[in-house]
């Protein structure tokens, strides 16, 4: 049995009343104090809110006038400049041609009676090529020998007659001289001496005229041997002999061809052609030197290969810079592993008025044959620049009426147009030689309108050295993954 006190193990009434109030009334506090942070909330908020909504406004008018002007401000594309290599290679065309070419010609009248020699054929220096038959020559240089002969017989009646006359003139003299003595001794008359006298004046007449007369004959010896000498000499060009080793480019004759000094030309069997409208080898519209061939046919054709020669034109731009001696790389399409070696030298020293061009020929050997005349060629001469000039996109080029322009960009983003020099054209690319500097900005296909000091927007681009960079290096890439 418990022996706890009933009284104490049960709380008095009064206490029991006042706990239950105090139960009932803390809800109320808790809801009241709620209540008041509830209002202050909404108070701080809508003091917050009261301050800064118009500055959000504020802020956003300020953000879109903001927008509004970088809107209005163009954008332009624009890239860096890049120095360029002060050497640069220049390649430039030409035709092949032989180091002499030479129309063979005959000197004298007659018919072809054999040709040793066709085309194709090499020949060396002194060769003989072809023989003629020379009737009418022949036949002229017999009558020169026998007018010489007549004229040497006349030579000697002449001087046979100028010894009679001087005899005859040594008589009249001495008869003379008696007779004038024999008058001085009143043994003949001065009629007599006077007769005498005028004998010897004749006789001295006649030895003067023989003595003329012996002049004129020597002369026509003289002219019947200048014409007996011709005529052998017409005669020794029956044969027909290479002047220089080279190799027959033309044959323009046939056996029996009637052969005149004074025109050649005759139908071709190797070129089907007439010797006069044959092409010769390298025959084009670039100028020849002075060993070019004469026109106007001839028997053959010939040229020396051994060293071949190409004219080409270099621009105004790099004439400076073409020194004799210098070395060039020559290469034709037909052989595209082969470079040959040549050396340029000669320039005409003055530039062509109307291509602004200095014509320039190069030489190379060609001791295998490799080349052959008429070979369209590329010639690769290594220039060097005084200064290295810059290299700029073709885009960023402005034509203008006082001249070429380009649009820098400034660092205060401002458009200023810059005048420039143009140096070598690329195409896609251009040198510059003077009035831009590497590192500068410039806009490439600038918009119409565009005015100096604009603002820009500028967004660079790839230029185009690294374009082809990139490119490169996808090409290879794709190349090793496959």
């Amino acid at each position: 049995m418990s022996t706890t006190d009933p009284q104490k193990s049960e709380p008095a009434p009064d206490k029991l009343e006042s706990q239950e109030s105090s139960v009932r009334e803390r809800p109320k506090r808790y809801l009241k104090l709620a209540l008041v942070a509830l209002v202050a909330v909404i108070l701080s908020t809508g003091l917050v809110l009261a301050g800064v909504l118009p500055r959000l406004a504020r802020q956003k008018k300020i953000t879109a006038s903001s927008q509004a002007i970088i809107n209005s401000i163009p954008e332009v594309s624009v890239v860096q400049v890049e120095q360029a290599s002060a050497s640069s290679d220049l390649q430039l065309p030409g035709d092949v041609e032989a180091i002499q070419v030479a129309t063979i010609s005959a000197q004298t009248t007659g018919y072809l009676r054999k040709f040793h020699v066709d085309i194709g054929d090499r020949v060396h220096a002194g060769q003989l090529l072809a023989e003629i038959d020379t009737p009418q020559v022949d036949q002229q240089l017999q009558q020169a020998r026998a007018d010489l002969a007549q004229a040497v017989a006349s030579l000697g009646q002449a001087e046979a007659n100028l010894n009679q006359a001087i005899t005859n003139m040594e008589y009249a003299r001495v008869t003379y001289e008696r007779n004038k003595y024999l008058a001085q001794q009143h043994v003949v008359s001065d009629q007599i001496r006077d007769q005498m006298q005028a004998a010897y004046d004749v006789a001295k007449a006649t030895v003067e005229a023989m003595q003329a007369n012996i002049n004129s004959a020597k002369a026509v010896i003289a002219s019947n041997e200048a014409n007996v000498r011709s005529l052998k000499a017409l005669q020794g060009f029956q044969k027909v002999y290479s002047p220089f080793a080279g190799v027959i480019t033309a044959r323009n004759v046939e056996v029996g061809s009637l052969i005149n000094p004074s025109n050649n030309t005759s139908v071709s069997t190797s070129t089907g052609t007439t010797a006069s409208s044959a092409t010769l080898p390298g025959a084009g519209t670039t100028p020849k030197g002075t060993n070019a061939p004469a026109t106007g046919g001839g028997l053959f054709e010939i040229a020396r290969i051994d060293t071949l020669r190409i004219f080409i034109s270099v621009p105004q731009t790099f004439a400076s810079t073409i020194k004799s001696g210098q070395v060039a790389n020559i290469s034709v399409r037909e052989l595209p592993q082969k470079t040959f070696t040549g050396r340029v030298v000669r320039t005409t020293s003055a530039l062509d008025p109307g291509s602004r061009t200095l014509l320039t020929e190069v030489q190379t050997p060609n001791s295998e044959n490799q080349l052959l005349p008429g070979m369209y060629a590329t010639v690769d001469l290594g220039v060097q620049a005084p200064d290295a000039p810059v290299r700029i996109p073709a885009t960023g080029l402005i034509i203008h009426a006082d001249g070429p322009q380009v649009a820098i960009v400034t660092n205060e983003q401002k458009v200023h147009y810059q005048k420039v020099v143009i140096g070598r054209d690329y195409g896609n690319q251009l040198d510059i030689v003077s009035g831009l500097e590497a590192g500068t900005r410039i806009i490439v296909n600038l918009a119409d309108g565009l005015q100096e000091g604009a603002k820009v927007n500028a967004q660079a681009v790839p230029s185009p050295k690294q374009t082809s960079n990139t490119t490169n290096a996808q090409h290879e890439s794709k190349s090793a993954g496959s």
